[in-house]
């Protein structure tokens, strides 16, 4: 059957006529797509999808070269496109990639500032005031048994532990704004 008739009987919805077409350009038609995509998978996906377009839109079908034309440009352009696309996805990763990099590093820095203005400000407590907020912090004891480690009342350690939080509060103020950013952006990472 010539390509007229071939193309009369697919814009009317003829079946065999479409089938035919199919067998004959579909297998040259992947091969040529293999070339842009260099996938077979992605390859074949393109011209099955270039074919289902073709059926579901038969009846605007206007053709004014052949219809092994009509399919290689068809397919030729569905190939660019999905390689368009591609590089889009690509591009978008890298750029995402790099200010999560980036946002990182920064993260970690102001981190690592924030801990050493921490530990500078501790050295600056009284003795007995540190161990107490040590104690308490880093060993997770509760005041009654900081009391009875130190033989001093649960009292005392309670007035240690506000003059300590106090004296913390007024002197990383300034670093109050920073730890609700990390703060939040941890709880972001968390829970997007």
């Amino acid at each position: 059957m010539n390509e007229v008739k071939l193309l009369q009987g697919i814009k009317s919805g003829n079946a065999s006529c479409y089938e035919e077409v199919f067998r004959r350009y579909y297998q040259p038609l992947c091969l040529f797509s293999l070339k842009y995509v260099k996938d077979p998978d992605e390859a074949e996906e393109i011209v099955q999808n270039m074919f289902v377009r073709i059926w579901q839109k038969r009846k605007e079908l206007a053709i004014a070269t052949s219809v092994k034309s009509y399919l290689y440009q068809s397919v030729r352009n569905a190939c660019l496109n999905h390689l368009k696309h591609n590089n889009i996805k690509l591009d978008y990763q890298k750029n995402a990639l790099a200010t999560t990099s980036s946002a990182s590093a920064s993260d970690t820095l102001v981190a690592l500032e924030l801990e050493v203005k921490v530990r500078e400000t501790l050295h600056k407590l009284p003795p007995e005031r540190k161990k107490i907020f040590l104690m308490s912090r880093n060993e997770g004891l509760k005041y009654r048994e900081i009391a009875e480690k130190l033989n001093i009342s649960v009292k005392t350690v309670e007035n240690q532990m506000s003059q300590a939080l106090k004296f913390l509060k007024s002197e990383l103020a300034d670093f109050l704004g920073v730890i609700l950013a990390i703060s939040v952006q941890i709880i972001e990472k968390l829970w997007p």
